[in-house]
């Protein structure tokens, strides 16, 4: 091969003259952008997300029906009032007993002896009483409710916990999509501004006789399709800025000036998977959940088994308007009450069997969840192990590649490289870029998805604090 006289080193004041260009055109970019860590949008997300939200309010319905259950142990007070009128006063007409007396006394004379007519009540009446009804004893009853609402409050706890985390993980996903959809940008920008320069090289070089027509078309060719992909680079990015504004409950047009400044990373030492597992086991918001749907099951059964028991209560209550009263009805009085079914035609057996069943399917459903979990995390533990090998082994690769690039770029300025050879050897150099990128993007959303199977997605950012180096440079 002949070898080409050296080419001028004319490529530096290109760059320096595009850099004074770019720069001022950076710098209002970056003057609108607004800037976000991970932390940052975590806290956004959990004060403004609709589904946390709706998740808290449950809980907290929840609470209060909590405290209406403890409420029936309390004695219940209410007054009542009510006003009746009647098509006609009623009395009591003793006329035949006056005759008798007269019969039997006929010198008292008709006129001394009055009227026996008794008034009982009048066609307008008014009453007011205030009444008193407390539970002594319900067979359960009570007990029952109470520990069904303990059970509903901790299963929207679990809810609430099983949203959070779920969202934490999304969060992660679109947050360092977002992050690699940029980062893919720059190495995309990188490889046009590369293959810009090679283009210039390549066309001097063929102007000076030094470059066949063929070799420079293909430059051409590769810069052409750098610069389509530096363009779907840029579409991936503006649609990855709108998914982590939706899931940051921010305006779209707020979502092209998002800036994730929180790196992509990686950990190399993560949790024993043994530990993981036992902790899902206790930790699992899934698992809380059919907990408490087991606990709920309980206490149905105890409300069915109550049925078979007596309610006894204490009343009592106090006429406040006397003057409504009748000769009949007393001012106050107090007592105990009992209701007992006997017999509802074999109602209360067949509920019992059935609470009972329901309680066999939760115990089933929660035995097979535990297993399901603990397979889970050995997924996502594989995964995100694989994730660290590939960034690890990507890492040996761009030292190659980098070396790579600038042996070829300096064997193609001393003539004794092709034009195809530089090109092959800035999108080899690219690939690896991309791949390492994509493969740290894998590891952050495996790691965020590992710790919400075992229940510890609170200790993802604890362990990105402890990031093994930087992925992106």
């Amino acid at each position: 091969m002949t070898r080409r006289s050296r080419l001028p080193r004319f490529t530096s004041s290109l760059a320096f003259d595009a850099a004074c260009v770019a720069l001022p055109l950076f710098l209002a970019v970056t003057a609108k952008a607004a800037e976000i860590s991970l932390p940052q949008a975590r806290s956004r997300m959990r004060t403004s997300h609709e589904a946390l939200k709706a998740a808290g309010y449950e809980v907290l319905e929840r609470e209060a029906e909590v405290g209406a259950a403890n409420a029936l142990l309390w004695p219940r007070l209410e007054a009542n009032a009510r006003v009746t009128r009647m098509n006609g006063p009623i009395a009591i007409d003793l006329e035949p007993v006056r005759r008798v007396i007269l019969a039997l006394h006929p010198g008292v004379p008709s006129a001394a002896v009055p009227p026996f007519l008794l008034d009982v009540q009048d066609e307008l009446f008014g009453r007011v009483d205030v009444r008193l009804t407390w539970p002594l004893f319900t067979g359960g009853k009570i007990d029952a409710a109470r520990w069904a609402a303990d059970a509903r409050k901790a299963d929207a706890e679990a809810s609430l916990r099983t949203v959070d985390d779920g969202l934490s993980t999304e969060l992660a996903r679109r947050y360092f999509g977002a992050r690699l959809a940029a980062k893919v940008r720059d190495v995309r920008a990188g490889v046009l501004s590369a293959l810009d320069g090679h283009v210039r090289d390549a066309l001097r070089l063929e102007e000076e006789g030094f470059l066949s027509r063929a070799e420079r078309l293909h430059a051409d060719v590769a810069r052409s399709d750098a610069d389509r992909e530096l363009k779907v680079a840029g579409h991936d990015l503006a649609l990855a800025l709108e998914a982590l504004a939706n899931i940051l409950t921010l305006p779209g047009e707020e979502a092209a000036a998002l800036d994730p400044t929180t790196p992509l990373f990686i950990v190399k030492e993560l949790p024993a998977v043994e530990e993981l597992k036992r902790t899902a086991l206790v930790a699992n918001p899934s698992l809380a959940r059919l907990a408490a749907a087991g606990s709920l099951a309980g206490a149905g059964l105890a409300a069915e088994n109550a049925r078979w028991y007596p309610d006894i209560a204490a009343f009592g209550f106090r006429e406040l308007h006397e003057r409504g009263l009748t000769l009949l009805d007393p001012t106050w009085a107090a007592g105990l009450t009992a209701r007992w079914t006997l017999f509802d035609g074999f109602g209360r057996e067949k509920s019992i069997v059935a609470a009972r069943e329901r309680g066999a399917r939760v115990e089933a459903l929660a035995s097979r969840a535990r297993r399901d979990v603990e397979t889970l995390v050995e997924k996502k533990y594989r995964e995100t192990r694989k994730a660290l090998e590939q960034v690890e082994a990507f890492g040996t690769a761009l030292e190659l590649g980098r070396e790579n690039v600038r042996v070829r770029t300096r064997a193609f300025e001393e003539g004794v490289a092709t034009s195809l050879d530089v090109v092959d050897a800035r999108l080899s150099l690219a690939r690896v870029e991309l791949g390492r990128l994509v493969a740290a993007r894998d590891f952050d959303v495996a790691l965020a998805e590992l710790l919400e199977a075992a229940g510890q997605s609170e200790r993802y950012e604890t362990l990105r604090a402890s990031a093994s180096g930087d992925v992106e440079k």
